[in-house]
Formats: C-alpha cells, sequence, structure tokens
C-alpha cells in the first residue's frame, strides 16, 4: 500500500513539474501580444487564424501560473478554445455556433406527455413536432436563438437554444392558457381531449382526443354520444337527442353558420370533416344567452381560429369515403384552410358501406291477420336491389382567416354538404323506386376583437341555405299504383353583434343583439288513382298537378327575428362561476315578444367538491314534423316548418337542474338531476303510429338523472355511464291519458374503456339501454283496410345493447420530417346482435286474395359493422 501511495505522489510531482510555470501582468492587452509573450517565456507555440484572435483582449495577473490554468483563464476570457494537440503545440480556434437541442413536453396539471406539439426556431416557420411521448429534436441550431413551443390550449414558452443540448434532454412543461385553465373544470373528462368547463358545458378538442369506442376518427356527434344524458336511438351520427328533447330541438351552428342538416347517409355519417374542427362547445343545459331559437343543447363547432404559423395538410381514406385538407400559412397574419371528402360508394362497395346499407334500405315486412296477430314471417331480406342503385354524399369548406393585430380576428367560411340517392328496389308485389336529394350550404362573417384590454367585441353574420327533395314510386308490372312527393327548404340568415366588458376583476357583462330572417316552405302530395305506365328507368318523371292528388299538403312562412339578450358573470379565483342573464325576442309570424331568464350557478365548495345548479326558459319558433305514412326511406322523414302561433305553436321549455361533482386522485364523480317541460309539440300523420291525419298539439314532462364515476391509472381510463330518464308525452286529441313519449328510453347505461401503450391507442366499450316504445295493433280489417290501434306506445322493443372496439396505430413524426400517419381499425355491434329499434304500418293489397293486408314494417339495428382508416399527415 505504501508503494503505490509513493508512486501516485511520484506521478503528480512529474506532472507538475512537467508543466512550466510563468509569472505575468496583463492589462487589457491584445491577445495577440498575449500569445507571443507566452511563447517567449515557454516552449509553447500557438496555432491561430488571425480573424479569429482580432478584438480580444486579457486583463490578467499572477505569479508561478502553470499551463493548464493559463489555457483556462485566456478561453474563458475570449470564449475560444485551446486545445493542447502535442506537448509543445496549442491549437486556438472559434467554437461551433450551432448545437442539437432535444427535449420531453410534458402537461405541468396531468404530467402526460404532450404530443404533436409545434416547436418552432423563433421568427420562422423551421421546425419538428413531438412524438406520441412528448419528445423532440432540433439540428443545426444557432446557439444564441431561441425555441419557440406551441400547444393547443397551453401557453406558449420560450426556451434559450443555448440551455438545452443532446446529451441533456431535458424536461419541459407546459402549462395551461390562463383563460383555459380558469374554465375547465375536469380535464380529460372522458378520454383526452374532452374537457368539462366550469358553466358546464363540455369542449371537444379534435387535435387532442383519444380514440373511444367503435370510433376510429373523432367526429364530435358519435363522440358527445359517450356523455351521460347525450343520445341517439337510431345510431344515427346526426340524430341527437339530449336531455329528452329531440334532434331538431338542438342548435347546432359551425363556424357561426346554422346548421339544418348534419348527416350523410341518412345521418349515419357527421356532414363535417373532424380535420378540420379544431373544436366543439356542447351544452346540455344552462347555455348563456347569447344562444337563442332552440330549447334543448347546443353544439358549437368551429374550425381554426388561429392564423397556423406554417402550411401544414392530410389525405385520408377509411370504408365509405376518402378526404383531404390544406391549412395554408399565407404570412404571418392571413391564412387559407380548405377541406373536402366524397364517398366512393357509388364505385366500390366496402364491408362498412353494406352494413350501413342494409340498416338505410331494409325493408323488413311481418303481415298481421284481422288481429293484428302475426300469421306469416317474410324473408327479412325480401327486397331486390336493382341495378339503378346509386348513392353518394360529398362535403367541402373553405375558410379565410385574417389577424391584422394581436387583438383582432377577422374570418370567413364557407360550406357545402350533398347528398345523392337513386334507389330502387322489388319484391314479389311491387317496385319502390326512391330519389332523394339533399343539399346544405352557407356562408359567415366574424369579427373579435380585443380594445383597452378589457373591452371585447363581436360582429357576426351568417347564411344558411338548406334544400331536400324526395320523390317515391311505386309500382306493379310497370303499371304506377302510387306517387309520393316531398319538398323542404329552408333559408336563413342573420346578425349578431355583442360587447363585453369586464369592469371589475373576475367581474363581466355581456350585451348583444341579434336579428334574422328565416323563410321555410314544404310541400307534400300522395297519389294512389295511378294513371298509366312509368318507365322505372325514367329520372325525369313529372309530379302530379294539385288537382289530381289524394293528399296535398304545402306551406310557406317567414319569419323575422329580433332578440337583446345580456349576461352578467362573475368567475371567482376558485373556478366557480355565477352568470345571470335575460334574452328577449320578438317573432313577427306572431307578433309576440318573449323573455328568456337563465340562471347557471356552479361553486367549490372545497378544492375536489362542487355543486351546481341550472335554471332556464327557452322558446324557439322553427321545428320538424314528423311524416311517416308516406316515406320509405325511414331515416330521412322530418320536414322543417315555421311556428304560426296557432296549428303549430311557439315551442317553449322551462328546465331546471342540480347537482354536484367531486375530483379527486385520478377519480371523478358527476351527478345531475334535471325536470324540464315542453310545450307546443306537435305530431303530423302517423307520428305516434295512429291512424290522425291532421295536426295535434302536445305537451312533455321530462324527469332524468345523469351519473358519470371514471377512473384514471396512468395511460388507462375507465368510466361508467348511466342516464335515468323519463319522458312523459300529454296529447289529449289523440289519447285522454299521458304515454310515453316516443324517445322515453328509462335506463341507458355504457362503460367504456381506453388504453395508450406507445403508439398505439385501444377502446372497449359496452352499451345497454331499454327499448323505445311503439303502439301496438288491436284489430285490423281486411275489407276496408281499417286500422285499430291500441294505447299510444304501450308496448316496449327489446333492450337494446352492444360492443364496440377500436384500435389505433399512430406511424411516423420524425424528427427530421413533420410526416406522421394514423392506422386504425373499428367494429361497431361485435357480437352482431340486431333488434328492432322502431316500428311502424302499412296497408296493402293482397294481389292474389284481392284482400287487404297489414304490414308490419319493423326498422332493425346496426348489424357487425367493421370500419378503417388510414391518413397520412405532412
Amino acid at each position: 500500500m505504501k508503494k503505490l501511495l509513493y508512486l501516485c505522489l511520484l506521478l503528480i510531482s512529474i506532472e507538475a513539474f512537467s508543466q512550466q510555470m510563468v509569472t505575468i501582468e496583463y492589462a487589457v492587452t491584445p491577445l495577440k501580444e498575449v500569445l507571443l509573450d507566452l511563447e517567449s517565456k515557454t516552449t509553447l507555440t500557438f496555432s491561430y487564424a488571425e480573424a479569429s484572435i482580432v478584438d480580444k483582449t486579457i486583463t490578467l495577473s499572477g505569479s508561478n501560473l502553470n499551463e493548464s490554468q493559463l489555457l483556462s483563464e485566456l478561453a474563458n476570457q475570449t470564449g475560444l478554445n485551446f486545445e493542447k494537440v502535442s506537448e509543445n503545440q496549442v491549437i486556438i480556434s472559434v467554437p461551433p455556433t450551432k448545437m442539437d437541442i432535444c427535449g420531453y413536453l410534458f402537461d405541468s396539471d396531468t404530467s402526460t406527455p404532450l404530443p404533436f406539439a409545434t416547436i418552432l426556431i423563433a421568427g420562422t416557420i423551421v421546425g419538428v413536432t413531438s412524438d406520441e411521448n412528448g419528445f423532440f429534436q432540433l439540428q443545426e441550431i444557432e446557439q444564441d436563438q431561441n425555441i419557440l413551443i406551441q400547444y393547443v390550449g397551453f401557453s406558449d414558452k420560450v426556451i434559450k437554444a443555448s440551455e438545452y443540448g443532446v446529451d441533456d434532454c431535458k424536461n419541459i412543461i407546459l402549462f395551461p392558457e390562463a383563460q383555459s385553465l380558469r374554465e375547465v373544470v375536469v380535464l380529460a373528462y372522458l378520454t383526452k381531449g374532452i374537457d368539462k368547463n366550469s358553466d358546464g358545458s363540455f369542449t371537444l378538442n379534435n387535435a387532442e382526443q383519444g380514440i373511444l369506442p367503435g370510433l376510429v376518427e373523432p367526429d364530435v356527434f358519435q363522440s358527445i354520444q359517450l356523455i351521460p344524458g347525450i343520445t341517439s336511438l337510431d345510431e344515427s351520427a346526426s340524430g341527437i337527442q339530449i336531455r329528452g328533447g329531440s334532434p331538431d330541438q338542438n342548435l347546432i351552428y359551425y363556424d357561426g353558420i346554422k346548421m339544418y342538416n348534419t348527416g350523410h347517409f341518412f345521418g349515419m355519417i357527421s356532414a363535417f370533416n373532424p380535420y378540420v374542427t379544431e373544436s366543439a362547445k356542447v351544452f346540455k343545459g344552462g347555455a348563456s344567452p347569447e344562444y337563442g331559437d332552440r330549447i334543448s343543447g347546443v353544439i358549437d363547432i368551429t374550425t381554426d381560429a388561429n392564423v397556423p404559423t406554417k402550411t401544414n395538410a392530410g389525405i385520408g381514406i377509411n370504408g365509405t369515403h376518402a378526404d383531404g385538407f390544406l391549412k395554408a400559412a399565407l404570412g404571418k397574419q392571413v391564412a387559407l384552410i380548405l377541406s373536402a371528402r366524397r364517398s366512393y360508394t357509388d364505385i366500390l362497395e366496402t364491408p362498412t358501406y353494406t352494413a350501413l346499407s342494409e340498416k338505410v334500405f331494409q325493408n323488413t315486412k311481418v303481415v298481421t291477420d284481422v288481429t293484428g296477430q302475426v300469421i306469416e314471417d317474410d324473408d327479412d331480406d325480401f327486397s331486390e336491389v336493382l341495378g339503378g342503385d346509386t348513392f353518394f354524399f360529398y362535403d367541402t369548406s373553405a375558410k379565410l382567416l385574417i389577424q391584422p393585430s394581436k387583438n383582432d380576428n377577422i374570418s370567413i367560411s364557407g360550406l357545402l354538404t350533398n347528398n345523392d340517392l337513386d334507389f330502387s328496389s322489388r319484391d314479389d308485389e311491387d317496385i319502390t323506386q326512391d330519389r332523394l336529394i339533399i343539399e346544405n350550404k352557407g356562408a359567415s362573417f366574424n369579427w373579435n376583437g380585443t380594445k383597452f384590454g378589457k373591452l371585447r367585441h363581436s360582429i357576426k353574420g351568417y347564411y344558411s341555405s338548406f334544400d331536400s327533395e324526395y320523390n317515391n314510386v311505386i309500382s306493379e308490372n310497370f303499371i304506377e299504383e302510387e306517387q309520393n312527393f316531398r319538398k323542404n327548404t329552408v333559408e336563413d340568415y342573420g346578425l349578431d353583434v355583442n360587447l363585453a366588458l369586464e369592469f371589475l376583476p373576475q367581474h363581466e357583462v355581456k350585451l348583444g343583439y341579434q336579428y334574422s330572417n328565416l323563410d321555410v316552405f314544404f310541400e307534400l302530395f300522395r297519389d294512389e288513382a295511378g294513371d298509366g305506365d312509368i318507365d322505372p328507368d325514367d329520372d325525369d318523371e313529372i309530379p302530379l298537378p294539385p288537382e289530381t292528388r289524394d293528399f296535398n299538403v304545402e306551406r310557406n312562412n317567414t319569419n323575422q327575428s329580433s332578440s337583446v339578450y345580456g349576461e352578467y358573470i362573475f368567475r371567482p379565483q376558485n373556478k366557480g362561476l355565477v352568470s345571470l342573464g335575460v334574452r328577449g325576442s320578438h317573432y313577427s309570424l306572431v307578433d309576440k315578444l318573449y323573455l328568456e331568464p337563465r340562471i347557471n350557478i356552479e361553486y367549490p365548495l372545497s378544492p375536489i367538491f362542487r355543486i351546481k345548479g341550472t335554471a332556464e326558459r327557452r322558446y324557439q319558433p322553427v321545428s320538424q314534423l314528423i311524416e311517416f305514412e308516406d316515406t320509405q326511406l325511414r331515416l330521412e322523414n322530418n320536414i322543417w316548418t315555421l311556428s304560426d302561433g296557432n296549428e303549430i305553436p311557439i315551442l317553449e321549455s322551462t328546465q331546471f337542474s342540480g347537482g354536484f361533482l367531486i375530483d379527486s386522485g385520478g377519480w371523478t364523480f358527476d351527478i345531475d338531476g334535471y325536470v324540464k317541460n315542453i310545450k307546443g309539440l306537435t305530431s303530423f300523420t302517423n307520428g305516434f303510429t295512429n291512424a290522425a291525419e291532421e295536426l295535434s298539439q302536445g305537451e312533455s314532462d321530462i324527469f332524468g338523472v345523469d351519473v358519470l364515476l371514471r377512473k384514471k391509472i396512468a395511460n388507462y381510463r375507465v368510466w361508467l355511464g348511466y342516464t335515468y330518464n323519463n319522458v312523459e308525452y300529454t296529447f289529449e286529441e289523440l289519447q285522454t291519458n299521458p304515454f310515453p313519449g316516443n324517445n322515453d328510453v328509462t335506463h341507458n347505461f355504457r362503460i367504456s374503456n381506453t388504453l395508450d401503450v406507445k403508439n398505439w391507442e385501444l377502446s372497449l366499450g359496452w352499451t345497454y339501454r331499454t327499448g323505445t316504445p311503439f303502439t301496438p295493433v288491436d284489430s285490423f280489417s281486411i275489407v276496408t283496410g281499417d286500422i285499430d290501434f291500441g294505447a299510444i306506445n304501450s308496448e316496449r322493443l327489446p333492450n337494446y345493447h352492444r360492443l364496440d372496439a377500436s384500435l389505433l396505430y399512430k406511424f411516423g413524426n420524425s424528427n427530421t420530417s413533420n410526416f406522421r400517419g394514423t392506422f386504425g381499425v373499428s367494429f361497431q355491434n361485435l357480437y352482431s346482435r340486431q333488434i328492432p329499434i322502431s316500428v311502424f304500418y302499412r296497408v296493402d293489397e293482397n294481389l292474389e286474395t284481392s284482400a287487404q293486408e297489414l304490414n308490419q314494417i319493423e326498422q332493425l339495428s346496426l348489424g357487425f359493422t367493421p370500419n378503417a382508416t388510414l391518413r397520412f399527415f405532412f
């Protein structure tokens, strides 16, 4: 041991001796003079480029300094590299000015990675996006440059490149934006990208949204159906029912355009491209008084609101259609966003299209006897599709974004959606031809700005047009037996101007004015006399003149509404909310003023426990009649019409709700109870499967409870949603006693799971709900064809349940390219259980016996439906 110690001391002594000791005295001396002096005092030789040492000076004094101390001090004072390459040779060089940096991005609240964030070199459009783990890397960055990190819903962050390096990938924490932090109560209420706000609304962010059962794309209308209290009884994307209300009672905006048709393929597919939809705000109740003219939920969809920092695009295909989008940055203040989708179902039939079309075009028939009892079960597939079957849809949108200053945003948006169907089918007796065209187009202008830091203004204008035309012809042996025709048009344009002032911290008042002009036209006729031969291939069939029709209804109305609204909002620091508002509207059709008070209060009693309550009255001047008897295509039997204050009254809704929310340690428990009364309801023809062919009026009383229980464990989420709903209708002209409403689904239960594993996302969910009510037949006359119905909605269809699954894989997104992609598959109704979800009746004549027979038409639920998607982002 002693020998080893002596050896170490000897080596240290040799090293110290070998280094030359010098005494120096420099005061702001040019570096070149210092180097020459050192060469004269030592055996060192310095090699350098003259340009690298220009303007460098040294201030240093000391005695008995060794070489290491001397070279280290020279490097510190000059910022140059002094590298000793041999015993006496020293090379002086300029350090590299470029470097590689990397980091991991995390959410400050949840500590989860932030994928697909934008990381830019400040002042440029050069950058990358973070991967699924929040990791990013930038190469060849100047040390003196700043890096800008942007993520939707989070405050921008600027870091210095010199503080980061490839060998030291630091964790970078991003914080939610101040406004988002103030409004959001529960982040990831169900899954990523679905948050609950302090006003009771839900915000869906498509770019962040995680996978959901049965879905591989972030569709707004399909996604919100997993929120308790929101459902679609016909399994469609557009048939959204919120807290016992019907779909036409929902106010739906798309970039400020009021929408009257929101679905493709009879509502089975959403009409809006999800890849240009930035977010959607959804209210089940307690909406701000700026939302008017509807009595149920609010779905406010917006596309990108800010000019993108760089151009990006994407293309994709799934089992029904292909689409593409472009977000082009035309400078720092202007951008253009374009999107287009088109189905290819008129060219290629996929398993997805086959499953959807079997649901839409099915015509299951059960023949009953005089007592209404089933005497024959016809083949479920009795309809033979003829060669003329064609169907396609498309939609396109455009948006121009202008940001003339940091406090002003101007946008101009346009939208066009179209559905086109030409369908023919044959059974043992009939040939049925259906021709349907639905077109929805609109445009909007929006200018939002802030003045003096506390005064916000908004000016909005919109135009919306809806046009639906349907023609149905039934023939036997090419002799026309019946012709049905329906046309429905809506033209709506309006203006909204409002001001909002934060007059004290957390206190705000908003005042606004809205004007709209609404023209609605519909025409219905049916002719059963027959007028000779028809050609099934003739697309130019001319509707019969009114005087020859067996049944004819035509209505054309215009309504001008002017509304003034005001709202006081108090937002405490604890994320509470007090909103008191009122809306006053005058409708020209009835020449009457309607007042709508609104109250919305949510207050935390502790950091984890919140109570909430709402009260509101709302009115609706436009609604949909339900026209069952004359429609062969069961998912398109709704007709927009304006109220007239007489046969079709103004709809009136009064609603109260209350509940509490607990959110702690990854657990969320949310419960809401509500009561709602709706007056002014109408039915038309067989709206409740009765024999009346005139309008009848009534009201509904709704009592419900929405419950959610959710748990998050790392990257796994599980949630249970339950809704108790009791909908009772009173239509004294139809039946003396109240009866269950058509949408009375007593129990609705969902359990869903999602799991993120590296680049994979998996989801599995099961749905169960009570069967919907229907009206049975007591008796039927084979001579006259008269039907005697039982009590309205006195029986129920079988209970509904199905199992859905989804799998999504994300690839690409390299650190040197913005290219990335996704591939996913989904399966709806994995165990392929089909049940009737609606029933109606049709009287027909038996060709062999000439007797009248009663056909019970059952619309079955969706069967096993696979889907797949492949997308690329650039």
